[in-house]
């Protein structure tokens, strides 16, 4: 995408697409005229530029493409002509990159250009200016208008009519085309020609149909043509025998084209490998629509007959996979979307290849997770095919054994050779496979209960629990050569189980999978394989763990009665268990053995200590437990071992360990001054929560003390490193603080209503406008978490996000003690934390919910005001006590990767004419910088976005999205021009208001094109007022479940829209 943020509309037409058109205009001998596209005055478009035969009739030569080649051949005459003579994937590249910027007729003119380029390079002996040509003349040899539906040739017939031409005009000159097909494709190529066709594919078609330009909407004829002959011509190219498939998609309709041309085609296999991977670059925008479907399937057909029958390497056949995903999404057919589900998941049970097991895999995940039509069927649909394999697979296992336990000893021995010379040695990579889908399939949150119909959801509870059943079968192939079975089973159920939460609460469901975990756990003998079966289960044991307290002392039970000799493996389990469960575990601490001087044990019984010590009543003061951990930490000398205990330290608030680590082995180990600074200011962090844990409303200006000193030293760190790597930590620390500063004002000013009795609680004074405000207060500290929150929730782990979510759900419950009693309380919405319930701010926030906020109006008492404010001070006492929740992503040092992002005017309503004097052509406001753009009164305007996400913002994204959204925000700035004639108003006026703001604002989603760009148009309601507005334009994504993040930009989005009635039209 071209980075035009410094340029208006305009300028980029003008410096760029003017002259790009009229490069086009000048090769393809076409007039703009024609094309229904007005420039100003140009010596290039003033005349029609001379034929091919003209140009060379010097030579003896045909057909400009030759001429082309030739002139690349010549670096002396490229060097000279470069500007002028641009090659086709150079002119392609760059009217890609300037899509966004295209008018209707311009789009047209590419598309047809792509395809007769194309045509030029698939068949040689075609005089592909007549093909060209053909596109803008009817069937009577008048020039068609883009918009009349027409009865235009077939491809067939115009590339008969093409070739027919060439032949004739060869003749008449006597002369024939240079590159004919066979020296196309012969063996004594100097391999100059096919060089220049796989630099046309690479750079110039794979641009292109990554843009989004190809497909268009239903009254563009002449594009949707092209669109057409392109794709058909890719098809027959790649695979042209197509093959015969039982059970086709019902929107599939009979290709007569498919078996008349391609063997006209002289390609190698090379060849159709990188039109292939081409194929893999189709792209759509979100204002275009799907009219191609006849096309497209014709494409699929083709893309699965090369990976069937053509590919020579299991990666080739794996490209065909992939765009035969990319094809199916973008078609975005449900018929087809199952069809090709079906057949990508037939490939891989049938399979013997472990590459064509995962590639398959990898495409059923994508299909999963970016398909846009009706996400619930489709998970319904999927959720019983990967079922209905997964127990055919296990079936059949078990088949085997019993048909060798059954057999005689000879017949087993016959069986037993068979198998080694035919061994089946992917059965683990199926199943691997396919409890990958179904993890992914549960890891999206779709509604695979969502179902109006009660056989359907009966369906899809019998699959789910059929899913479960044979997943855990799983669990016992806990051999050294089958541990990535287990490993996949323990995620695949950990994914399942958190989104079916009601399965852990019969009992016999607990019975099965403890079972089949303690006998995966009991088939090894030494501690390095049960270390190793433990890693494998951790997801599983952790959710189990949190959903059933019943499965948690399950686990212990067995660990301190097997493990007990085996210090190593019991602590190991223990930890696993105390992630999930931190309560059960605080009980069983003494049954799990002394300290030891092993610096791994040590490192587990800290991690087990920690994180049990977080279940307990809060009392950062040194406990025993706490000091059993300082102790074993004497044992460990590795820095980075010790600092990752800090952050679990952190993230259990167990600050009193945390500082001593922090002061007594980090800050004195290290040798940088950013480490020190670094360091200094997580030992000061900790004493300050440590000090609030301990003091509670007494230790606030301490703590807050010791917060701001922290701040100074993170803001210094950052002033160092010259980049955004704490922009996270210094937000949370400020939220911190503020926090903090407004509970230590909402306590002195209850404390004040306590001791006045409320006796001047009813009258216009200080303490009353202090309470209104409060409420709002905490109010806007909801909404800085929750921008907080949008900003860098995406690319922080599941942890933080809780936390942040925890702490919204902490400054809501305030907000509503403060604002009840009063008119803003019936208004007042209260979201509900989906964080884990077991953590210690969350049972707290609970309690205080249903204790004392919903008990205050059943208090029949004279004064409201006084048990209000008692009820509050004991909230806030208990919130203060209890440890803050710490994000794991403090601890990450990573800034975001911001967005370019170019905010154009509607090309199609700009002035046919540029002319640089006109009053009312685009112009950039002097203060804001932001682009002027005219809008007419009564009329819908538009703007179109258009730029590219960064690579890294993709990956490490923590969730993954495929849609891109813009929040919109309409302001009202001021007058075209003052009354009594005076001059013009400033825009930055005073007399601004706000016309759409927040959630009821526009809102306009796009899709994700190929290497993170973009082209999203963004359309506003018709303006009837004429003056200045001002719209504000957030950029954000839309993840696979849903969420919505906002992607940073490196500049504001901004745009100025002048209405005005004179002039304009």
């Amino acid at each position: 995408m071209l980075d035009a943020t410094d340029l208006t509309t305009t300028e980029v037409r003008t410096q760029y697409v003017q002259p790009l058109i009229e490069i086009i205009l000048a090769k393809t001998n076409l007039t703009a005229a024609t094309l229904g596209i007005q420039y100003s005055k140009s010596s290039t478009t003033a005349e029609a530029a001379p034929t091919s035969s003209e140009k060379d009739s010097d030579e003896g030569v045909i057909g400009t493409l030759y001429q082309e080649i030739a002139l690349y051949e010549s670096d002396e005459v490229h060097s000279s002509t470069c500007d002028n003579n641009k090659s086709y994937a150079e002119i392609l590249e760059e009217a890609s990159a300037l899509s966004a910027y295209l008018t209707r007729e311009e789009q047209t003119l590419v598309a047809t250009v792509a395809s007769s380029a194309l045509v030029s390079f698939l068949i040689p002996q075609c005089d592909y200016l007549n093909f060209l040509h053909s596109y803008f003349t009817s069937t009577s040899g008048t020039a068609s208008s883009e918009t009349i539906s027409r009865n235009v040739y077939t491809l067939e017939e115009r590339l008969t009519n093409a070739m027919i031409w060439n032949q004739d005009s060869a003749s008449q000159e006597g002369s024939v085309f240079p590159y004919s097909a066979s020296r196309m494709r012969s063996s004594n190529d100097d391999g100059f020609t096919t060089a220049y066709f796989y630099r046309f594919l690479d750079q110039g078609l794979a641009s292109y149909l990554s843009c989004g330009m190809t497909f268009c909407s239903n009254k563009s004829v002449i594009r949707k043509q092209a669109f057409n002959d392109i794709i058909q011509l890719i098809s027959m190219a790649i695979c042209p025998v197509t093959p015969q498939s039982n059970v086709k998609p019902k929107s599939v309709a009979p290709v007569k084209e498919s078996s008349l041309l391609p063997f006209s085609f002289q390609l190698s296999h090379v060849d159709r490998l990188h039109l292939l991977r081409v194929c893999k670059e189709l792209a759509m925008t979100s204002d275009a629509t799907t009219n191609n479907q006849a096309a497209l399937a014709q494409l699929r057909e083709s893309l699965f007959g090369f990976a069937s029958y053509v590919a020579h390497s299991d990666k080739e056949a794996a490209a065909a996979y992939e765009a035969l995903v990319n094809t199916s999404l973008i078609e975005n057919d449900e018929s087809c979307i199952q069809f090709e589900f079906q057949r990508l998941l037939q490939t891989l049970v049938e399979s013997k290849s472990p590459c064509i097991i995962n590639s398959t895999c990898l495409c059923i995940e994508e299909m999963i997770l970016k398909y846009k039509g009706n996400k619930n069927k489709l998970h319904r649909f999927a959720l019983r095919l990967l079922a209905k394999k997964l127990d055919a697979e296990i079936n059949s296992a078990k088949d085997t054994r019993n048909n060798l336990s059954n057999t005689s000893t000879t017949d087993a021995e016959n069986v037993a050779k068979r198998q080694k010379r035919f061994p089946d040695n992917c059965k683990p990579f199926r199943l691997i496979a396919i409890m990958k889908a179904a993890g992914v399939l549960f890891s999206t949150g779709g509604g695979l209960r969502n179902a109006s119909e009660g056989d359907v959801v009966f369906e899809a509870e019998a699959a789910i629990k059929q899913m479960i059943q044979n997943t855990t079968i799983l669990l016992q192939c806990s051999a050294d050569d089958q541990l990535d079975i287990v490993q996949s089973a323990s995620e695949c159920l950990a994914l399942v189980l958190s989104n079916e939460t009601s399965y852990l609460i019969e009992k016999s469901n607990v019975k099965h999978i403890f079972t089949h975990v303690r006998q995966s756990l009991l088939s090894s003998s030494n501690d390095k394989a049960s270390s190793a079966i433990i890693d494998a289960l951790k997801p599983l044991i952790v959710i189990c763990s949190r959903q059933s307290r019943t499965c948690a002392v399950s686990f212990l039970s067995f660990a301190i009665k097997t493990y007990s000799a085996r210090e190593r493996v019991l602590w190991k389990l223990a930890t696993c268990v105390s992630i999930g469960n931190p309560l059960a575990v605080s009980t069983r601490l003494s049954n799990l053995g002394e300290s030891s001087s092993d610096e791994d044990i040590a490192t587990c019984k800290i991690r087990t200590i920690l994180s049990s010590t977080c279940g307990k009543a809060v009392d950062a003061s040194p406990s025993d437990p706490l000091q059993r951990c300082l102790s074993l930490t004497e044992s460990i000398s590795d820095m980075w071992v010790l600092f990752k205990l800090v952050r679990v330290a952190f993230q259990t608030s167990n600050y009193s360990f945390a500082r001593a680590i922090l002061e007594t082995r980090l800050v004195r180990g290290c040798s940088r001054q950013q480490s020190f600074m670094y360091f200094n200011a997580l030992s000061t962090l900790a004493h300050g929560e440590e000090v609030l844990a301990v003091k509670g409303a007494k230790g606030i200006a301490e703590s807050m003390e010791l917060l701001s000193s922290c701040n100074s030293l993170l803001t210094s760190l950052a002033a160092l490193e010259q980049n955004d790597k704490f922009g996270f930590q210094l937000e949370f620390i400020r939220l911190r603080l503020d926090t903090l500063n407004l509970i230590a004002i909402t306590r002195s000013l209850y404390a004040e209503i306590l001791m006045t009795e409320g006796t001047l609680s009813g009258k216009n004074n200080r303490t009353t406008l202090f309470r209104k405000n409060i409420g709002k207060s905490f109010g806007l500290l909801v909404s800085r978490l929750k921008k907080m929150y949008r900003l860098w929730g995406l690319h922080r782990c599941q942890q933080t996000r809780s936390t942040l979510r925890t702490l919204q759900a902490m400054c809501q419950l305030l907000s509503e003690f403060t604002k009840y009693g009063t008119k803003e309380a019936k208004n007042s919405s209260t979201p509900t934390s989906t964080s884990a319930p077991t953590q210690s701010m969350n049972m707290t926030l609970s309690k205080l919910r249903t204790d004392v906020l919903e008990q205050m109006p059943k208090l029949k008492q004279k004064d409201d005001s006084v048990s209000h404010a008692s009820g509050l001070l004991l909230g806030l006492d208990v919130i203060l006590k209890c440890p803050c929740p710490f994000p794991s992503g403090f601890f990450l040092m990573k800034p975001i990767p911001r967005a370019i992002v170019n905010i154009s005017a509607d090309p199609n309503i700009l002035p046919k004419t540029i002319s640089q004097n006109d009053d009312h052509d685009v112009t950039v406001d002097a203060k804001s910088g932001a682009e002027v753009i005219d809008a007419f009164p009564g009329l819908v305007t538009k703007v179109i976005l258009s730029g590219v996400l960064p690579e890294k913002f993709i990956q490490t994204a923590d969730v993954a999205f495929s849609e891109i959204i813009a929040w919109t925000t309409l302001q009202y700035e001021g007058q075209l021009y003052e009354e009594d004639d005076a001059v013009d108003s400033d825009v930055g006026g005073s007399n601004r208001f706000t016309l759409r703001d927040g959630p009821d604002s526009g809102e306009t989603a796009g899709t994700l094109l190929p290497a993170g760009k973009f082209i999203m148009p963004v359309t506003f309601e018709p303006l009837l007022q004429e003056g200045y507005y001002k719209v504000i334009i957030e950029l954000g994504c839309r993840d696979v479940r849903g969420g919505e993040w906002k992607v940073p930009t490196s500049s504001p989005l901004e745009v100025i829209f002048r209405v005005d009635d004179e002039g304009s039209i």
